[in-house]
């Protein structure tokens, strides 16, 4: 029963400090954002970000492998994740591209930007496994 409560608390709390280019809206993951070129922007898994002024879109699909060092254990490597990214434009054939956290390629060339993972979120922590669509990555389009 503490566990349910705190898992509440934490709820509403993180769904409080929300942004319009965050995850976490009443009800949920917004489903499409509008970002600025140049400005770091949060993804959900399956959330799209439409780069102003253009017809580039992004959609998280998912992340494909997560062997990051938990934040409780002392690694000799980082680890690496691999973010998963479906790129559109009215311009282009769309694609599908894979960013990791550490290794290369950890940028893509797209309708004339290039879009950079940034970061991922939540960091591992040893003994759980992240829920697939808890996953956060934080990106960059830079024209």
């Amino acid at each position: 029963m503490r566990n349910i409560a705190i898992v509440g608390m934490l709820t509403f709390v993180l769904s409080s400090c929300s942004t319009q280019s965050q995850p976490g809206s009443q009800g949920g993951v917004i489903p499409s954002v509008q970002v600025q070129p140049g400005r770091q922007f949060d993804l959900s898994v399956g959330q799209q970000a439409q780069i102003q002024g253009s017809s580039v879109s992004i959609r998280l699909a998912g992340v494909g492998e997560d062997s990051r060092c938990p934040s409780d254990v002392q690694c000799v490597w980082a680890g690496n994740a691999v973010v998963q990214l479906s790129l559109t434009s009215t311009q282009e054939s769309s694609a599908e591209v894979k960013l990791n956290t550490t290794l290369d390629p950890k940028s893509a060339q797209y309708g004339g930007y290039t879009i950079r993972l940034v970061g991922l979120k939540p960091v591992p922590k040893s003994g759980t496994r992240i829920p697939a669509a808890e996953y956060i990555a934080t990106l960059e389009a830079v024209k």
